[in-house]
């Protein structure tokens, strides 16, 4: 593989257990390096199926540079192109979703079927070809509701490998025939690393997020605030038998118990992570009522919690009656899109949205602000990488993925 020179450079003076140096957050060389190596070769959630329910229903999914036309071309089928007319460029869709019969570009109107195909292109020469001029394909894939797409110009890494092992989890909580009860976008002007980092640190846990602490044990926090291998391994092993108490009750309703703790050698760096809620809270809401009726296969209000990570760039966190989907996206070397969407049981029909949406409505206001916060001060000529707390431990985790997709590694 070959290595961007602006990162090989860069890594040799990276130091595990302190943060990453200034050009890694900033510097545009260091982003087109980013997508080239990582963003562009991961299997990266676009969205969830209920967005294209019904033929010709589509919405636009940016990354970086790219715009993506996620289409169900027929009853059975989610397909993804790049949105590029084939003529001179110009963008396809304008709109960001809709739901058509055909795609018309604006500008010469050249015309594509839901399958990509070139349709119709007035007065070109004789020896044009129609066959070989249809909307550039994006991989994709569905699995369980969540619709992956991945930008890689050869072959993408084995989708199957990489996240065959999580079918279990994602069928009991039903994702697959889940329903978008609520969506909203949180723009953030930072780089998507310290998006990352943030989310997977509960170091700030305390400080900044008091809505998203009332619903936790303080213990459960320092331990596993951010995954399995997120805080000190003391208060990891103190918590732990509370963990294994609680997983028994939850295996006998028929919760598939498991973790999964990746690490920098990885594909994706996925992460799970499953655990009680505060005592005497059946849910994720400010006074631990349900929102909405049990998802997927549930039989009861187990008091349990799930956070799942397919890769940095897509976090979901299930509690017993809804689900937060959390995607952050790379739109530039500074800007990250981060779109967050509360899916319910496909069948529920009583939803108390405002309840539901609290928590992670303010901690991802929260989040946006600390984390633009950070990028300012980083932009200042006095920042240098500073010493991670126990409690930090992912954060290096996730330094050490990220240069071993170029090949580099912390010292």
């Amino acid at each position: 593989m070959k290595i961007s020179s602006e990162i090989a450079s860069l890594a040799t003076h990276a130091v595990s257990g302190y943060s990453l140096e200034q050009r890694f957050y900033c510097d545009d060389a260091v982003f087109a390096a980013d997508m080239e190596h990582v963003i562009g070769r991961k299997w990266i959630v676009a969205g969830h199926v209920d967005r294209v329910r019904k033929k010709g229903d589509y919405f636009l999914f940016k990354v970086g540079q790219e715009s993506i036309i996620i289409v169900r071309s027929d009853e059975s089928t989610i397909s993804a192109f790049y949105n590029v007319c084939r003529h001179r460029g110009s963008l396809v869709c304008t709109e960001p979703a809709g739901r058509v019969a055909r795609f018309t570009c604006g500008y010469h109107a050249w015309t594509y079927a839901l399958d990509g195909a070139l349709l119709a292109a007035r007065l070109m020469p004789a020896d044009f070809s129609k066959k070989d001029s249809g909307l550039h394909r994006c991989h994709a894939r569905v699995f369980y509701g969540f619709i992956f797409i991945n930008l890689s110009d050869q072959e993408p890494a084995d989708f199957d490998a990489a996240f065959a092992d999580l079918a279990p989890y994602l069928d009991f909580h039903g994702f697959a025939d889940a329903k978008i009860a609520y969506a909203q976008s949180y723009p953030t002007t930072a780089n998507w690393k310290l998006i990352v980092e943030n989310f997977v640190e509960c170091y700030h846990c305390a400080s900044a997020h008091p809505e998203f602490c009332s619903m936790h044990p303080p213990e459960a926090l320092v331990a596993f605030g951010a995954g399995p291998s997120s805080g000190p391994t003391d208060a990891v092993e103190k918590y732990l038998p509370a963990v294994k108490a609680w997983e028994e009750r939850a295996a006998a309703l028929g919760r598939p118990i498991g973790t999964v703790d990746d690490g920098p050698e990885s594909s994706h760096l996925r992460l799970l992570l499953q655990r009680t809620i505060r005592d005497g809270y059946e849910t994720e809401t400010p006074d631990g009522r349900p929102a909405s009726s049990l998802m997927g296969k549930r039989r009861q209000f187990d008091q349990g919690r799930m956070y799942l990570s397919f890769s940095p760039f897509t976090q979901v966190v299930a509690t017993n009656d809804f689900a937060v989907l959390f995607l952050f996206t790379p739109r530039g070397t500074m800007h990250t899109d981060v779109d967050l969407y509360w899916l319910v049981d496909g069948k529920a029909t009583d939803v108390d949205v405002k309840r539901m949406i609290w928590g992670w409505d303010e901690t991802t206001k929260q989040d946006k602000r600390i984390t633009e916060n950070n990028q300012a001060g980083i932009l200042s000529t006095r920042y240098q990488p500073g010493r991670y707390s126990e409690q930090e431990r992912r954060v290096v985790t996730f330094q050490q993925w990220y240069l071993a997709q170029f090949g580099c590694a912390l010292t």
